[in-house]
Parts: structure tokens; sequence; C-alpha cells
């Protein structure tokens, strides 16, 4: 699932037609273990709900919010990722909004969603001030749910690529970022940590954090 800002800071994420093409051929096996990791993380919500596919990609996560009964947006900034999630919607029986545009600068108002789900897009960033531009963003159309998926260093797959990097000087191009990292930076915008799941353990770094807009007291 692939998106970048057209900021010039930010870094360049493939958002092409060979991009789409490789996700939609991903290993049967490694798709349905990661809509099993949204489907035990994500919130119950009725039917009819407003959701948010954020960024969609080859439309793996917004087929599966479609069959749960909800009315699903997604966006991202390729045309060939936007193309191929609105084909396959339709293809389905499911009437989906779905835009091209930028991660960072929605066109949604704020709140217009009841949940959002960014899924495999944060590794992409090394910077913290982009990650945060993000987190910004998602949390601003969201009115009660938010969830992100990372890469956590605390993990066997994460410290293996540490010790290479300091090792061996090449660091990965996939980034991880600090569970404390991501809960400063929705503290920030109101929202506080739910549950925290993850894909395989401490084997694998996938993991996926639902925040949940603080009530006003």
């Amino acid at each position: 699932m692939n998106n970048l800002s057209t900021a010039p800071s930010r870094e360049r994420v493939k958002s092409d037609p060979q991009s789409v093409a490789a996700y939609r051929r991903r290993k049967p096996a490694k798709h349905r273990a990661e809509m099993a990791l949204v489907a035990r993380t994500m919130p119950v919500l009725p039917a009819g709900e407003r959701v948010l596919d954020a960024p969609c990609g080859a439309g793996r996560l917004s087929l599966w919010m479609g069959r749960q009964g909800w009315r699903v947006s997604a966006t991202d900034l390729g045309a060939a990722a936007v193309e191929h999630t609105r084909a396959l919607m339709a293809e389905k029986g499911f009437d989906a909004e779905v835009v091209e545009g930028d991660i960072f600068h929605m066109p949604w108002a704020d709140r217009h969603f009841r949940a959002v789900v960014c899924f495999r897009l944060l590794h992409h960033f090394a910077d913290a001030d982009t990650r945060r531009a993000l987190v910004t963003e998602l949390a601003r159309v969201s009115s009660e749910h938010v969830l992100i998926s990372y890469l956590t260093p605390w993990s066997l797959t994460g410290v293996r690529r540490w010790l290479r990097w300091r090792l061996g000087g090449r660091r990965h191009r996939q980034n991880h970022t600090r569970q404390a990292e991501l809960v400063a930076d929705m503290a920030t915008q109101g929202f506080t940590l739910v549950r925290d799941a993850s894909q395989g353990g401490c084997f694998h770094a996938l993991r996926l954090a639902h925040f949940a807009r603080t009530p006003r007291k």
C-alpha cells in the first residue's frame, strides 16, 4: 500500500502500476495474516459507518472493510492504485469513494470518519517529523478511531536489522518506530492507545495500534 507527500522533504514511495501489481500478487498466507491482524484490532462498528483506508494501495483492506458492511472511502497518491481499487470495489458490488490525493493533505472535513486505518505506510518514512505529520492528518479526519500499523524495533526482525546496520553500515529500507513515539504523537491529537497487536508475537516486526479519541470532560 503506497502513498507519499508532495512535499520535497518527504521520502518518495512508489505508487505505480508495477507496485500495485506486486501487492495484488501478495502471498495468500501473508494476506490472510494481515487481514486477521486488522480483524483482531478493529473496533466493532455498526453497518453503514464511514471508514477510511489510507492509503489503499491494491484495495485489499478496502475490500475487507466493504465486506463488514461499512461505507468505505479510500485514497492513494498513485493513479494506478486508485483506478485498481475503484474497479475492484465496483466489481465486488461496493459503492466506495476512491480518490487520488496526498495523504498528508486529505480532502475530507475534520472528524468525517468513524474510523481511519493506515496500513503498511508509516515504515516508509525515516523522519520523525514526517511520521508526526502523517499521524496528525489521520487524527484530523477521524471522529473516534485511528489504526496505524508500524514496524517495532523490539522484535527479532527489528533486532536483526539493527545489528546488520551497526555491523555492516547499511540501513534497511523499512524504518522502525517505537510505540512510545506513536503514543506521544497521538496524545497531542487527543487520542489514547486502546490496543496494540502483533502479527506474529516477538518474532514479527509488524504491529497494528488502535487509538481512540479521548472523551472531553
